[in-house]
């Protein structure tokens, strides 16, 4: 029998500022991930002490105690403090039984395994990808303070990673990518910078320029960064129902090195630059692991930087190595999993596929729990016969709903159990997202679902993900069946829908195709503008009576808006053109510069 494992990041009561609260737990065959931030409503949380709510719940779900677990896993920190853990174990958990040790410390050797930040993220990727050997390379902003490396790669083998190479420090290729993020208005989301750069084009001179910081390395890409002064907070950004530390500590733009050859062009063109460099730099770099690593035709990635489908799909595209694999959940919210997944754990037959590990692996809520909330809300509801025709005609009628169905995603991505979900066909639909619920940028897209068997027919990739994790090329006759779906460079963030991981979003999509003969549905995160994607029931309906959906489907109940809530009819939105937001943005963000 499989131990019982519990792995939580960071470690508890780390003593430095940390972001990407997680947790992960193992129980005979059976696997929970959750990010803490999911739960608090706080995106990328790390104003708690540790991943307190999402254990719990994970305890909740795999039916577990505290003091059922065999093994702990922690990432390893700068200096192991047992006094700290023994609050957490004994104090607050109540998993230290006294009886059987004479100390603390002594338990604590025996059931606690502290694993390296980026040893955490290898495991991440090769645990969810399901391949016994390859390579792997990881890439973020610089670790944590017990591993302070920026880049890592080399072997694995039977779940045993052998280090070839690492670069240390906050100079590594995430590093360039957050300081053009910064300098172009979008402080540490990086993911709008990959929106943005498709509406700009690659100047030659400036690439020239900013080539000259990246230098390639055998140990990895090094960037000569420097700043030069750090920016005042801005507590007028302060939004207590919608708390983003970033926004009020780093909102505005510093002096950097970056900043001094970027000044006098165009943002939207440094974020086409920056990422075609990036992508150039790191398709090099991947050339050289390549003629050492001959004959491995395998790699997975992870950290921070494969977030960024643009790149994850030139990578892919490139066919340096003839199998890539994106992980579910590649920054710091995935370092849990890769904790558990060390362990060399089995899974069960439903978590595995050739594709990848199923990304359901979050909390899910009993009909009695909902049945309760909706009756202490006093709602009018339904119970379907058929949630998915239902949910496909609701989709046809050009309504945008809401889906909350069995168990959560783990990941960035919500992949159709915590889902908003629109018509594809007309561009109003995703207008109307942004107008109801999302308030988004103008200039990022919204991701399709497509059916399994269906996708070669919009997309020509080997390698589909079923996370969302490539910004896929839509072919040419199918770009005018999709417009709401489809980026201004002909691009989707594509999420390949596996009949075996999610049977009932495949069932609805299928629905949605029979009556319009299309096989893919426009799929959103389900959350309002400002917090992390929703975790509970209440959340849902809370959603609904906001006005920020038509209808709700809360696992297999129906709960329409026009029901359950006097609305007064709108007269008929105009939307601004995209030309005229980007002359909007523009002007904002001049003023911004300014400040430098």
């Amino acid at each position: 029998m499989n131990k019982y494992i519990a792995s939580i990041y960071p470690c508890p009561f780390d003593e430095q500022i940390q972001h990407d609260f997680n947790s992960s737990l193992f129980k005979n065959g059976e696997l929970y991930c959750y990010e803490e931030g999911k739960i608090t409503s706080t995106k990328n949380d790390g104003t708690t002490m540790f991943s307190e709510r999402s254990l719990l719940l994970g305890m909740k779900e795999l039916e577990l105690t505290p003091e059922m677990i065999d093994v702990w896993i922690f990432p390893r920190p700068r200096k192991i403090d047992y006094y700290k853990l023994e609050i957490f174990f004994d104090k607050f958990l109540k998993a230290f039984n006294k009886k059987k040790f004479n100390s603390f410390k002594e338990w604590a050797k025996k059931k606690v395994i502290f694993i390296r930040h980026h040893d955490l993220h290898a495991f991440s990727a090769i645990g969810s990808s399901g391949w016994k050997n390859g390579l792997y390379l990881n890439i973020d902003g610089g670790g944590d303070a017990g591993d302070r490396r920026h880049t890592t790669f080399g072997k694995f083998k039977n779940f045993k990673i052998y280090e070839h190479g690492s670069g240390n420090g906050f100079n590594g290729l995430a590093s360039f990518h957050a300081f053009i993020t910064e300098y172009c208005g979008f402080r540490d989301q990086n993911g709008k910078l990959t929106g943005f750069s498709g509406y700009g084009k690659v100047i030659k001179n400036l690439s020239i320029e900013l080539s000259k910081l990246l230098v390639i390395k055998s140990n990895g890409i090094i960037f000569n960064r420097e700043r030069y002064n750090q920016t005042e907070p801005d507590l007028s950004k302060l939004d207590i129902d919608n708390y983003d530390r970033y926004k009020i500590f780093n909102y505005n733009i510093s002096k950097t090195n970056i900043s001094k050859i970027c000044k006098g062009y165009l943002p939207q063109d440094i974020a086409a630059t920056a990422e075609n460099i990036i992508c150039k730099k790191l398709l090099l770099f991947l050339k050289n692991l390549k003629k050492k690593y001959k004959n491995e035709n395998r790699i997975v990635f992870s950290g921070g930087l494969f977030l960024n489908v643009k790149i994850n799909n030139i990578i892919d595209k490139s066919k340096i190595f003839k199998k890539n694999f994106f992980p579910p959940a590649p920054s710091d919210s995935g370092l849990s999993m890769g904790g558990v997944l060390s362990q060399n754990v089995k899974l069960k037959k439903k978590y595995k596929s050739n594709l990848g590990i199923s990304p359901y692996l979050g909390p899910s809520f009993k009909t009695k729990e909902i049945l309760k909330l909706l009756t202490a809300y006093n709602l009018k509801f339904s119970k379907p016969k058929n949630l998915e025709k239902n949910i496909a005609a609701d989709v046809v009628k050009k309504n945008i709903v809401g889906i909350f169905y069995n168990r959560a995603e783990y990941g960035q991505r919500s992949l159709g159990h915590r889902s908003i979900v629109a018509d594809p066909r007309n561009v109003i639909s995703k207008n109307q997202i942004n107008e109801k619920v999302k308030k988004r940028d103008w200039f990022m897209p919204f991701a399709p679902a497509i059916l399994d068997n269906s996708y070669r027919l919009y997309f020509s990739s080997n390698y589909p993900s079923l996370y969302m994790q490539k910004a896929e090329e839509v072919k040419f006759k199918m770009r005018k069946n999709i417009p709401a779906a489809l980026h201004v460079d002909g691009t989707s963030r594509v999420q390949y829908v596996s009949k075996k991981f999610s049977p009932f979003f495949w069932k609805t999509i299928n629905e949605y195709k029979k009556k319009t003969g299309i096989p893919l549905i426009l799929n959103t995160s389900f959350n309002r503008h400002g917090i992390s994607t929703i975790s509970s029931p209440r959340q849902a309906i809370d959603h609904l009576l906001e006005g920020c959906i038509d209808v709700l489907y809360l696992n297999e109940f129906k709960i329409q808006l026009k029901n359950n809530r006097s609305t007064k009819v709108k007269k008929k939105q105009k939307f601004i053109s995209e030309t005229k937001n980007l002359k909007i943005f523009l002007k904002s963000w001049k003023k911004k510069i300014k400040k430098i």
